[in-house]
């Protein structure tokens, strides 16, 4: 049985929720792992993503149609390379809506591809109003909520952006510390380059904290692959089986 591709949309409808971080580390993630993966940037206002992996990403605006069938085109190929989508606060309607028109989750699973949405979590009214109604919209997939304490720290989201499924449970981004965050936020800066090799003159205690983060945000991203898998395996599973194996045996006359 080939191996699912699997599409991670990072998403939100606010700025600055830490959404992109997050998104670069779950490219160098895969990229770790398995040796590849292709980010799409579609923040057409800053192409941040891109600008911190320029080799592996593709930016585009997806408010333009011709942008919106090249995306598309490529999220729907069931390749095994594993896919993540930066969706910016100002293309968050648009990707969504064109999502929704043209039934991607229902092609993606004739095609052997996994989508998921990764939602960024943050206390406000829309943040909260958005995570409800991409749940309602997409009800065949799953939507996991992501709780960024560097963003969001002291607030107790879990009432307002509960875990949709066994699959999408919550993602736990720890805070950096201001110092480790203007590093990381510099550009280019790759955290798998930084955890090989610190740069010459990195303090050892800066150095150790972002391993320690980077090891629990990777390890969120390895339990979160495996759920998704073992949910691919058991939706194959059931498909294969004869709809009446488990049907009760009628007594013989």
């Amino acid at each position: 049985m080939a191996r699912p591709t699997h599409v991670c949309i990072v998403a939100s409808p606010r700025p600055r929720t830490g959404r992109t971080t997050v998104a670069r580390a779950l490219i160098e993630f895969h990229r770790l792992n398995s040796g590849r993966a292709q980010g799409f940037d579609l923040d057409a206002m800053d192409n941040a993503l891109a600008q911190f992996l320029p080799a592996c990403t593709m930016p585009a605006d997806i408010a333009e149609t011709q942008s919106q069938v090249a995306v598309f085109d490529r999220l729907i190929i069931a390749d095994e390379t594993p896919k993540v989508v930066d969706v910016s606060a100002h293309a968050f309607e648009a990707f969504f809506n064109v999502m929704a028109e043209i039934d991607f989750a229902g092609e993606a699973h004739r095609q052997g591809v996994e989508p998921v949405i990764l939602f960024a979590a943050n206390s406000d009214s829309l943040s909260i109003r958005s995570y409800t109604q991409l749940r309602a919209r997409f009800p065949g997939l799953p939507v996991a909520p992501i709780y960024n304490d560097g963003i969001v720290r002291g607030h107790n989201l879990r009432g307002a952006f509960p875990a949709t499924s066994a699959v999408a449970l919550p993602l736990h981004v720890p805070a950096l510390s201001p110092a480790l965050r203007t590093i990381v936020d510099a550009r280019p800066f790759s955290f798998n380059k930084f955890c090989r090799r610190p740069p010459v003159g990195t303090p050892d205690l800066v150095a150790a904290e972002l391993v320690s983060w980077l090891k629990r945000v990777y390890l969120q991203f390895r339990e979160l692959e495996l759920r998704l898998l073992l949910s691919n395996l058991r939706g194959s599973l059931k498909e294969a089986l004869p709809d009446d194996l488990f049907a009760p045996s009628r007594p013989s006359a």
